[in-house]
């Protein structure tokens, strides 16, 4: 499934059991993970493994297109994206 960030905006995932991975299409984001202490800077074409347990959160540095499949499969992800962090009524939505 494809997603789009308008920059600056912020978005929390945390992946479904089966992990996920996250593969940039256009722009160019920053993102943390859970218990990882290195930050990583993704551009169009570099993909990240996201594995459960623990989330990410991601940062658009400009206008960004994002895929989210599943690691294995490659088909479309589960996972709950929170988006507007720090806002006071986020919106979760859960992936299919």
């Amino acid at each position: 499934m494809n997603y789009l960030l308008k920059k600056g905006e912020t978005v929390a995932l945390t992946s479904g059991p089966e992990g996920c991975s996250l593969r940039m299409n256009r722009g160019s984001v920053w993102l943390t993970r859970y218990e990882d202490p290195r930050d990583y800077f993704l551009r169009p074409g570099e993909t990240v493994a996201i594995s459960a347990p623990g989330a990410v959160v991601i940062e658009a540095l400009e206008d960004t297109t994002f895929t989210l499949e599943y690691a294995c499969t490659g088909g479309p992800a589960r996972a709950t994206i929170q988006v507007g962090l720090g806002l006071p009524s986020p919106v979760a939505m859960e992936l299919h």
